[in-house]
């Protein structure tokens, strides 16, 4: 069995420090030093706006400063892992509040983006040209969960008659993409059993159409099993043994050759703003290929000294 080198470890943990984010650095510090789930919180308040949405660049792809549901979704995302710290329910009640008001009827869900992030530097991907007049699960799914975890805190939604729409959404889904079946995910690890079980076979039939088992693909923007397997703790994804480890020995000898994850897009403009977003994704990707690595059994060694 590959494990990671002591060296390769850290390498890409010195990456991290000396390149990533302070959210990025803390977060290894949690999971390799010391659990600092409240330092956490505290980075996660610096990207809250004061309508109680969150951007800033929260999502490196688009740096937007003001509130999206799309950055809102991946600061709920770390705060439920440490909703224990009482400094982050002033956070989640906030957050609760900007969904509230900025939930779309028409849609039943929330624009991933307004139009304002045209002026400010992103990804092409994220370009608004239109009125969103379409349903979409990224990152309303998502959204929808967090409403029924923190559904104390939810006061004009109904959140049992959304869970209901999402769940029956995705039953009934034959086309699957990427990040939507992400938050689908992410919707379903909330949920309980009797959702779970509606979910569970599309869940797989997802999986098993958009995921790449070709190692020489995984160097462009296609998905391959740990991206899904990542997402959850759950064993919810049939994989052989064969095909886990090659894609485990496969972010091993990336971080073992160049010591860190590299994003496999780029953008099309703002070439300084990419070169800026390029080092953050790249913090983020070598955290998670770190985690999942100790996930795995797969690292020589778990924990960093403290300096």
């Amino acid at each position: 069995m590959k494990l990671l080198t002591n060296q390769g470890f850290d390498l890409s943990a010195q990456y991290i420090i000396n390149n990533a984010r302070y959210l990025e650095k803390i977060l290894l510090d949690h999971h390799f030093i010391v659990p600092c789930g409240e330092k956490i919180v505290k980075a996660l308040q610096m990207y809250q706006n004061k309508d109680g949405g969150y951007g800033n660049a929260l999502e490196p792809d688009f740096r937007l400063p003001h509130s999206s549901a799309m950055s809102t979704s991946i600061a709920l995302r770390f705060l439920k892992m440490f909703d224990e710290h009482n400094i982050a329910e002033v956070q989640i009640h906030n957050a609760i509040r900007y969904l509230e008001s900025t939930f779309n009827k028409d849609i039943s869900g929330w624009e991933a983006v307004p139009k304002m992030v045209n002026i400010y530097p992103h990804a092409p991907w994220w370009h608004r040209v239109e009125d969103v007049d379409y349903i979409s699960g990224n990152p309303s799914a998502e959204l929808v969960g967090y409403l029924y975890a923190y559904k104390s805190y939810v006061t004009s939604l109904d959140v049992d008659e959304l869970i209901e729409f999402y769940v029956s959404r995705f039953e009934g889904m034959k086309q699957f993409e990427e990040h939507e079946v992400y938050c689908y995910i992410r919707l379903y690890e909330i949920l309980p059993k009797e959702y779970k079980m509606r979910m569970l076979a599309n869940l797989r039939v997802a999986y098993n159409e958009l995921v790449s088992l070709d190692r020489d693909s995984w160097k462009k923007y296609v998905p391959y099993p740990l991206k899904f397997i990542g997402v959850t703790e759950e064993s919810i994804f049939v994989i052989s043994d064969e095909d886990l480890e090659e894609n485990l020995n496969y972010l091993i000898d990336e971080i073992q050759n160049i010591g860190m994850i590299q994003p496999t897009w780029s953008w099309t403009e703002y070439e300084a703003e990419w070169e800026v977003a390029k080092r953050e994704w790249t913090g983020i990707l070598t955290l998670d290929a770190l985690l999942i690595l100790k996930r795995f059994n797969r690292l020589e060694k778990t924990t960093l000294q403290k300096k």
